[in-house]
Formats: structure tokens, sequence, C-alpha cells
């Protein structure tokens, strides 16, 4: 979530950068433009998936596990969503409560668990995932397939960025 909604006007920008001379203008502009567009779709989605009594999180966690039918351990939910264990464990319970979710104890290591997805699960997904499909062509509507090639391209360029900014340490 990206916490303000007042962004500064090309006036306080300017001001900035008597303070700060580093301060590259367009570049901020377009910082802070991505993180706007990406709070609001971030929002936008925790909004649509509350209607389905779902988080990202759990959301995320289904689409990973139908996916991969035979089943994830915890450790390979928590790698593809970016979390730790425990809280992976923790969103594998409410998924396990909600009937989403099967966990069995690994055949080949007793002391991990195996999650899979359930019927229910899958069913929910079946319900949910159209209309997250179509609403992601409402959303990118307004782009032609060469402009949204194009915007791929440059998000990837920002994903090098970042990267690279965070490797350098800055």
């Amino acid at each position: 979530m990206f916490e303000i909604i007042d962004l500064p006007d090309k006036a306080a920008l300017a001001k900035l950068t008597t303070r700060y001379p580093m301060l590259d203008v367009p570049a901020l502009e377009t910082w802070l433009g991505l993180l706007r567009i990406s709070g609001d779709c971030m929002n936008d989605l925790d909004q649509f998936l509350a209607r389905h009594n779902l988080s990202q999180r759990k959301f995320f966690v289904l689409i990973l596990l139908m996916r991969n039918p035979d089943g994830l351990k915890v450790s390979q939910l928590a790698e593809g969503t970016g979390v730790s264990c425990a809280t992976m464990t923790g969103v594998v319970e409410g998924l396990l409560k909600a009937g989403l979710i099967t966990r069995e104890t690994d055949p080949q290591d007793r002391r991990a668990f195996v999650v899979a997805i359930t019927t229910n699960g899958q069913d929910l997904l079946d319900q949910v995932l159209p209309q997250h499909y179509t609403r992601i062509k409402s959303i990118t509507a307004c782009l032609d397939p060469g402009e949204q090639k194009q915007l791929q391209t440059l998000l990837s360029k920002i994903a090098f960025g970042l990267h690279e900014t965070r490797s350098r340490k800055l």
C-alpha cells in the first residue's frame, strides 16, 4: 500500500531541488506515479478478494497449489509468496479451517507437511479467477497490445534498476 495521496506538484518539486540538488524531478515524478498506481491496484485487488473472503496471500497460495496439484511443502509456499515459514503456517491454518486445502505429513520427511488444494479450493478459484481476469482485461483495456508490451518492457527496466540499486545498497 502506498501511504500518500497528496503528491507534490511541480512547484513543490522545484522548491525541493534548491534544498536537494541531487533530486531528479522527472525520475521522482515517475517513481511516485508508479507507486501511486501500484498502490491503487493493490487496494483494488484487496477489495475484490475481500468479497470472496480471501486475502492476497491466501489467493496466491491457492493459485500456487492449483499449479502444483501434487501439493507443496509449507516452506515452498512461503518461498513462493515471499513470507516466512511461520507466517505461512498461519495462512495454511486459515485455509485448512475454510476447507480449501489439505495438509498431510510429507512421506519423505516426517518433519514437513505437504499442502494441496481441495475440491472446494479449486471451486473457489473457478469462481474468482474468471472475474479476476475480466477485471484485469477491463483495467488494461485502455492500452493496445503494443502499449501493453511496452509497459511490460519499461517495468522490467525498473525492476532491473531496483535490483541494481539494492545490490549497491543505496
